[in-house]
């Protein structure tokens, strides 16, 4: 039986969506599910339908987040600082429990054979081995075992991180308990015991379970792990993780951060001065001493400011929630940072320009249309056109960004209103990611997408690739966990090739010639920001629910490159 959409409710005749708030976000949003009809009784309409609603709770749900931070930092540290704990004193806490319930349990009767109890524990067990079906009777445990070790119950007295770990143990030894009163009952050993409860009985003596002081590096875990921030990216938590690794080098990550002053954060503004760019890849067997005196002794060019500035901004915020936690006082690094390099934001990213667009679309990549793997192209019959042949193309006639595009899957395709569009979404495994709340959108198909053939590939894609299949399969994952990276590099070498070398335009340079489009076009602002995912930061943002489909179809079909000609690519 096909499994209906867990957004999907039925109710009467008429289908609604329904999404489960975040636990972290119902304060905020003062609801445990949001619930709304989709106004339609048919199912293959409510699927439609359902796709624009989820992209809008979302985006309600990015907003909570930043009023949950706000309220939080207004709080001004009035919640209590979250205690750490270690994956030893994790174990520690479970295998207390364990050997408690094993007491408790010894002293009752277990008739070997008990065909009824034995049934009984048969069907308890699967039931009990999904974590879902027991967190509740997880988590009181949880709290009651934390109690005893005399921390506060309740998910604000631990980092949720380690709270989430304890719980899993906890879990785990409760299965482990149910398998060996089931192995008791039988005789035998009719289920699998965990090997790491091996040695632990009621007759195990264990030893009190200690807390230790806050350092750099728990610091920096509570940080990572608090609950009012959103879960990075791949690519962010890639960045964040060697700004740490920084922090650590030149601080110490078992300084207490007590002691950390305003002369060590100066040192660590001193270092990211002169260390040089992509220092980790470059050195990856170094120490920071010795990298530092190879950029000496060999005058290598150090990171640019904005990369230096942001690891300080991260330092800042470090201690920032540091001081909201109760840890110290002030923070010691606060205004830390290098002067600007004199660059203009606007200035560091340029559009293209017709003459630039015209060498892009006469490359070979689309004049031959047959991929060599290498940036140009080999003339072919019947060469079906891939991402490397869309993906500037929709970005040059949507505005969107790169990873928005290569991440898509044939279901954001969709007809709404009567209209062919793009939706741009993240989802809750964390494989799509949208940059802002704004970014939660939906594209209408520009005509010159249309006229050269771009349905027509989400058909084939739709015909040979199973439901919810990326649009440009070929398009391969970096480290980072992004689609976008490699394809970014692949596209600097591409328009190395075809002889544009400025290095202020790069793939996101469509996205600025896109808002040209909207400028020359003369749209509406409200519209404009609509289409491209641009927030003015007004409350106005938050009224109504946004322009219909058809409507910004007919806007973003006036945008037009005057002398840009494309009709050699239609099939």
């Amino acid at each position: 039986m096909a499994r209906r959409s867990e957004h999907l409710l039925l109710r009467g005749n008429i289908w609604w969506l329904r999404v489960r708030v975040p636990d972290a976000l119902r304060p905020i949003i003062g609801k445990v599910e949001i619930r709304r009809s989709l106004k339609t009784s048919d199912g293959a309409e409510a699927k439609r339908r359902v796709r624009i609603e989820r992209i809008r709770v979302e985006a309600e749900f990015d907003d909570a987040r930043v009023a949950l931070e706000r309220q939080r930092a207004a709080a001004g540290g009035a919640t209590a600082a979250y205690v750490t704990l270690t994956e030893e004193q994790v174990w520690a806490l479970a295998a207390r429990w364990f050997v408690e319930q094993e007491r408790a349990g010894a002293s009752r009767p277990v008739e070997i054979g008990d065909e009824e109890v034995i049934q009984n524990l048969s069907e308890d067990l699967p039931h009990i081995e999904r974590f879902e079906e027991v967190s509740r009777t997880v988590h009181e445990e949880v709290d009651k075992l934390l109690a005893k070790a005399g921390v506060l119950p309740g998910n604000g007295s631990v980092e949720p991180a380690w709270r989430t770990k304890l719980s899993r143990a906890i879990h785990a030894a409760m299965i482990e308990r149910e398998r060996r009163l089931l192995n008791r009952v039988t005789g035998g050993a009719a289920v699998t015991l965990n090997p790491n409860f091996h040695g632990l009985s009621a007759a195990t003596e264990l030893k009190p379970v200690a807390i230790s002081t806050v350092t750099l590096a728990d610091l920096i875990k509570r940080y990572n792990s608090d609950p009012t921030r959103a879960a990075p990216s791949p690519k962010t938590k890639l960045k964040q993780d060697a700004q740490a690794r920084l922090f650590k080098d030149v601080i110490g990550g078992k300084a207490l951060v007590s002691a950390i002053d305003r002369e060590q954060a100066r040192k660590l503004l001193d270092t990211v001065k002169v260390l040089p760019s992509n220092a980790t890849k470059r050195f990856p067997k170094k120490k920071l001493a010795e990298v530092l005196e190879i950029a000496k002794a060999k005058e290598l060019r150090p990171m640019s400011v904005t990369t230096a500035n942001s690891y300080m901004s991260a330092f800042v915020s470090l201690l920032d929630f540091a001081v909201a936690e109760h840890i110290i006082e002030k923070n010691p690094a606060k205004d830390l940072r290098l002067a600007s390099d004199g660059v203009k934001r606007k200035d560091k990213r340029l559009p293209f320009t017709v003459a630039d667009l015209t060498a892009i679309f006469a490359a070979p990549l689309y004049s031959g249309c047959l991929d060599d793997e290498a940036g140009y192209n080999r003339p072919g019959p019947n060469r079906p056109r891939r991402g490397r042949f869309w993906v500037p193309l929709a970005s040059l006639y949507s505005g969107m960004r790169l990873n928005e595009i290569c991440q898509l899957t044939e279901d954001d395709i969709a007809v709404e209103d009567g209209t062919d569009i793009i939706l741009v979404r993240s989802d809750e495994e964390g494989v799509k990611r949208v940059k802002t709340t704004a970014g939660h959108r939906f594209v209408p198909i520009h005509p010159e997408l249309k006229r050269l053939g771009f349905l027509d590939h989400v058909a084939a894609i739709r015909k040979t690739q199973p439901a919810r299949a990326r649009l440009f399969p070929e398009l391969t994952t970096a480290s980072t966990g992004y689609i976008s990276d490699n394809f970014s590099k692949w596209f600097a070498n591409f328009l190395d090739k075809v002889g544009i070398k400025d290095a202020r335009k790069n793939f996101h340079s469509f996205r600025h010639t896109f808002r040209d489009g909207l400028r020359e076009a003369e749209i509406p602002q409200d519209r404009v920001r609509e289409l491209g995912g641009w927030s003015s930061g007004s409350t106005e943002d938050d009224y109504g629910s946004g322009t219909r489909p058809s409507t910004l179809a007919q806007e973003i079909a006036k945008v037009r490159y005057e002398g840009l000609s494309l009709d050699g690519l239609r099939p």
